[in-house]
Order: C-alpha cells, then sequence, then structure tokens
C-alpha cells in the first residue's frame, strides 16, 4: 500500500510545512521556499490589498514570516514598512501547503515530460484510459497519451480498460499535465516493431531501408543486408513465418509485404510492385518515371484494388509507376 503523506496541521509554520515536505519528497527545501514566499506575498496582496509592493521572507532561525511594503514617495524615494502577520498566519498555512504541491506536481509533470522527449519515436505499452468525441487517451503511467482520430488505425477498435501499443510523438505542455502525442498509424511504429521482433536489425546485420503505409490496409517494407549470406526478408519473416505473423497479430488486418531493397531501381520497383510478376521495369530519370510491363492476368494485382499496390510501390521506391500490360509479347495501353 501506498504510504500517505501526513498534512502539516493549520498550527504549523510555513518553513516547519515547508522542511517536513522537502524531507519526504527529496525536493531542496530553497526551491519550495522561494515558490511558497511567492505565494504568500500573491496570497497577502489579495486578502489586504495594500498599497505598494509587497514581499515576504521566512525567517529560517525562528519560521516567521516577514512581510515587506515597498512604496514609492513622490521625490522617487522608496520606502520600506514591516506590515502585521497575526491575521494572516493561518492563511499562510494553508497557502504554503497548496503552493508546495502545486509545486510538485509542475515538477513531477516537467520530469515525466522530460522522460517522454527521450523516447520520442520509442514503443510504449499503455492502457487505454478513455475515448472522447473520437480521441484515444491512454495511460502511460506518469503521463496520459493522446491518440488524435488520424493517429489511429482505422477501423480498429481500440476498448477502455485494455492494453495498447503506441509509439511516443512530441510531448504537449498542458497546466498540471503531462501529455503526450502518441500513434498507432505512424510509419514508425511498424519500424519499432519490426525491430523489437528481428535480432538481425539490432545486431545491424538487416537494414529497414524504407516503409510505405496506408494504415488499416497495407503495409511495404524494403529491407536490406550488409553481409552476403543472409537474406533480409528471410530474416524478416523468420523460421515458419513466426515473426511475420507477430508483427500482423500487433496490426490487425493490416497487411505487410517485405521486400528487397535494391540499389539499381528498375530491380527495386519490380520488387516493390510484388507479389505481381513483373516482365520489365524502364526508367526514365528525367520524369522520375518507372515504365512497368506485367503480364495481363498480373494487371489487376499489380495494381492492386483502388491503386493500392501501385500506389505503395511509388510511395516506397520514390518512383512514380507506369504499369502496361503484355500480350503476345507486345505492350497494351490500358483502357
Amino acid at each position: 500500500m501506498a504510504e500517505t503523506r501526513r498534512e502539516p496541521q493549520a498550527t504549523e509554520s510555513p518553513l516547519a510545512a515547508l522542511q517536513q515536505l522537502s524531507a519526504e519528497v527529496g525536493v531542496p527545501l530553497e526551491d519550495l521556499r522561494r515558490t511558497v514566499e511567492e505565494a504568500l506575498a500573491a496570497a497577502y496582496r489579495r486578502a489586504f490589498e495594500p498599497a505598494g509592493d509587497v514581499s515576504v521572507q521566512l525567517i529560517p532561525e525562528t519560521g516567521e514570516m516577514d512581510v515587506v511594503l515597498r512604496q514609492r514617495e513622490p521625490d522617487g524615494s522608496v520606502t520600506e514598512s514591516h506590515l502585521p502577520v497575526d491575521d494572516f498566519k493561518r492563511l499562510a498555512a494553508q497557502t504554503a501547503r497548496t503552493a508546495v504541491m502545486r509545486h510538485l506536481r509542475d515538477l513531477e509533470r516537467d520530469r515525466a515530460l522530460s522522460e517522454l522527449a527521450r523516447r520520442q519515436g520509442e514503443l510504449a505499452n499503455g492502457m487505454v484510459d478513455r475515448i472522447e468525441r473520437g480521441t484515444v487517451y491512454v495511460d502511460l503511467g506518469r503521463a496520459e497519451g493522446w491518440m488524435p482520430p488520424e493517429e489511429q488505425i482505422p477501423g480498429e477498435q481500440l476498448v477502455p480498460g485494455r492494453p495498447v501499443t503506441i509509439v511516443v510523438l512530441e510531448p504537449k505542455v498542458r497546466p498540471r499535465q503531462a501529455l503526450v502525442r502518441v500513434s498507432r498509424a505512424s510509419r514508425i511504429l511498424v519500424l519499432r516493431l519490426l525491430e523489437a521482433e528481428v535480432p538481425e536489425i539490432a545486431a545491424g546485420t538487416v537494414h529497414v531501408r524504407a516503409i510505405a503505409r496506408e494504415p488499416g490496409l497495407r503495409t511495404k517494407i524494403a529491407v536490406s543486408s550488409s553481409e552476403p549470406g543472409i537474406d533480409p526478408v528471410g530474416a524478416c519473416v523468420g523460421p515458419k513465418g513466426v515473426r511475420h505473423r507477430s508483427l500482423l497479430a500487433e496490426l490487425g488486418s493490416e497487411h505487410v509485404d517485405i521486400v528487397h531493397w535494391d540499389a539499381e531501381p528498375e530491380k527495386f520497383v519490380a520488387a516493390a510492385l510484388g507479389p505481381a510478376t513483373v516482365i520489365s521495369v524502364a526508367i526514365d530519370a528525367d520524369t522520375r518515371t518507372a515504365h512497368v510491363r506485367v503480364p495481363r492476368d498480373q494487371l489487376s494485382l499489380a495494381i492492386g484494388r483502388d491503386g493500392q499496390n501501385a500506389r505503395l510501390a511509388a510511395k516506397l521506391t520514390g518512383w512514380r509507376v507506369d504499369i502496361k500490360p503484355v500480350e503476345n509479347g507486345v505492350a497494351q495501353d490500358q483502357a
């Protein structure tokens, strides 16, 4: 059971309250003291509305307050006077506690945001907390994940109370709260999931060269190997497809194609259009267009439903893809 922090009694001086809380939470006493002195000065101004500038100092030797009023005289000089504090002491104790707790919340928020900033682009596991107006909020422990509709996988049903894997994007500063934008639609999520499944990527022998993704529908990943004896596609698929299946299990109904990357654009474009069979690829560097020829019976497979396969191949390779069918060895214009 979590330890219950003892609230200082109203009769304790503000400095005694600070000393107790400083020892409990490990925050330097001087930091808390400055925070509380500023809060006490503001509270005194609200309570008594003195004419002039008010500052408060906590006296370490006695634990008492010294409230100083500074006023500018007509000749430009500044005079100081000490204001009474007896009627302010009970309000001061409560003000000190409130200011300290607010300061601790701000510190906790800043620490959480700093940690999240270091984890930007990394995977994180959380729990779906709630869904409000299409935005999913994820409990990440010390912070809350904020996943707007555009960062969600279309059609995926996330249920409050269920675990979810996300990728951390950028922290967002909000008063009293550590909030971070998270995503399941980002290409980075696929990259991090693949890195977690394929030890050859961590070892540096397999490299992910490019990813093209349409969340919830299909993803294409281009991989290469720095060692001749390693098949990068086979490494990512895994023995009996176990690594590929693990990736699919996290992405739901989304199809994932893993293809060979090649420095020669003709070979890369042909691989990117898989599973369709490609007869030839001719590169026009001036227009950055890859003119592709496929058997007529492979045309619909090469283009894909609603043009998805060709579109993702173009995103993956960086080349505009123009596909024509070939029949009896002669290229035919598409209708």
